[in-house]
């Protein structure tokens, strides 16, 4: 797209989900939103596959994925982007202060113009950055200096055979790994050794339950409870530093406890539980990619059920290609048997699809939000008591929230950390963001010729292209008779196009 006079060049927009811990808890969708509004108003002009947003709350743990930031870090050391608009970078300098220096060194070397929105920190102002750099890299220093006394204390640990602090309680001891729980280590013992004579994870779990012996958590047993039991060192006795088991040495790194089984049995269940692991995704991997082959779902990632708001996967039933309801993969009352053939539920959503191909619009297109949510037809009354909780929303009376305030920008640490309450309402609030990727519709031919080259289009960029057109396609219960495909029952929700 050509700048139009008096604007400057193309930009960038970076946002993420909020930290749990913030009083602003408004939607990857909404921040992009006010950034593109501090765009216009400032005479911005927002390239739209310069949009880069990290919707999975792991882009606040240090070794957590954001491959949002991480695209946007190279557009930036690539030159390909001369301004940016940040949302909130107060509270990238709270929960992540190297990766703001690390953006704001690369911003003044790559000659970046640096914008902000969403909290009273102001990049465009050159105080402000250099402020802001120097509390961050005064946090960066703390962190590390915190970071190397804590890796010493936990090796001094290690070398003295201590456990792992907090946790749940490992079966079979008393907690801390303090002294064997008889009737548990009983247990651990007669797992081990039915494993090795032949006896399957599922197997074990069975007989456990039918036997009413309850885990560590008074919870039913399971194959990954089993496997867990069967994996972990502490059984044999041995001690976990930085996760290796042996120490520099080449021994194994003992730990202060006593063991519930040896090191021989331990490394003889290690062994088959490696081969047959191996041998069971050797197998499990042929008969994916087999499937894939036979069987290809348009929609997958798309459908959601109405009923239950699960999503609805491509399945086979009765033989047929279908989208079936998900949650037929748990237990009643959870359980839904909602599906809808994939073939002419497929066709119909292509038909709308290069609908809308035919009337596109590209410049009014680029001009619009990359992020959506599929949750926006019921966020108006749950985000509205948690986007600001200063005056309760998650948590609910609002004490720890208003521990911070965003017009504070001279804190950079906030105290307190999330309850159950919490984590639901930010559960709730932020799934279902759906982030579009502009290289999606490039070289798909739109316009009256739509129709016609749509066919020609492999099967994954329909896919992708299907992606970019629809935050989410919603499935309801069937109200024609039996082999008549109702259309009434799909709900499409296109991105605002």
């Amino acid at each position: 797209m050509d700048d139009p006079a008096g604007m400057l060049p193309a930009a960038g927009i970076y946002c993420c989900v909020p930290h749990i811990d913030d009083d602003d808890q408004s939607t990857v969708d909404r921040r992009e939103l006010r950034c593109r509004d501090y765009a216009r108003r400032h005479g911005i002009d927002v390239a739209s596959a310069a949009v880069y947003a990290d919707t999975a709350r792991a882009v606040w743990k240090p070794d957590g994925a954001r491959p949002g930031w991480d695209a946007l870090l190279t557009a930036v050391a690539a030159g390909r982007i001369k301004a940016l608009i940040i949302d909130s970078p107060g509270a990238l300098a709270r929960h992540r202060a190297a990766d703001l220096v690390r953006l704001l060194e690369a911003g003044t070397r790559n000659g970046v113009a640096l914008h902000s929105v969403g909290d009273a920190w102001n990049l465009a102002e050159p105080a402000d950055r250099r402020t802001l750099l120097e509390r961050a890299t005064v946090a960066v220093r703390s962190a590390r200096a915190v970071s190397r006394a804590s890796r010493a204390a936990h090796q001094d640990a290690a070398a003295a055979g201590r456990p792992h602090g907090g946790g749940r309680r490992a079966f079979g001891y008393e907690a801390g790994m303090g002294a064997l729980i008889p009737a548990e280590s009983k247990v651990v013992r007669e797992i081990f050794a039915r494993f090795l004579d032949g006896e399957t994870l599922r197997a074990i779990a069975l007989d456990l339950n039918a036997r009413e012996v309850p885990t560590s958590l008074g919870s039913a047993w399971t194959v990954g409870g089993v496997a867990r039991v069967l994996d972990a060192p502490r059984y044999a006795g041995i001690r976990v530093f930085r996760g290796q088991v042996r120490a520099q040495g080449g021994g194994y790194q003992l730990g202060a406890w006593e063991p519930c089984v040896s090191i021989e049995d331990w490394e003889r269940a290690r062994v088959l539980r490696s081969g047959r692991g191996s041998r069971a995704a050797e197998g499990e991997g042929r008969g994916e990619a087999e499937a894939g082959q036979r069987h290809d779902y348009l929609l997958t990632g798309l459908v959601e059920c109405r009923a239950c708001g699960h999503s609805m996967v491509g399945s086979i039933v009765g033989g047929y290609r279908m989208y079936a309801c998900a949650s037929t993969r748990g237990q009643p009352p959870e359980q839904c048997a909602r599906s809808i053939g994939a073939a002419s539920f497929e066709g119909y959503v292509e038909q709308d699809a290069i609908r809308i191909l035919e009337s596109w619009d590209a410049a009014r297109v680029a001009s619009l939000p990359m992020v959506g949510h599929r949750r926006s037809d019921v966020l108006g009354g749950l985000d509205g008591s948690v986007a600001h909780r200063g005056s309760g929303g998650v948590g609910g009376s609002g004490a720890r929230s208003s521990a911070i305030s965003l017009d504070r920008p001279d804190r950079l640490d906030r105290p307190g950390r999330p309850d159950r309450a919490d984590q639901a309402l930010y559960d709730a609030l932020h799934a279902g963001v759906v982030v579009r990727s502009a290289a999606a519709i490039e070289g798909i031919v739109t316009g009256p010729g739509a129709g016609l080259h749509w066919p020609r289009v492999p099967l994954r960029r329909r896919a992708d292209v299907l992606r970019f057109l629809y935050t989410v396609i919603r499935v309801g219960p069937k109200t024609t008779s039996r082999g008549v495909f109702d259309t009434g029952r799909i709900a499409l929700v296109p991105h605002p196009l």
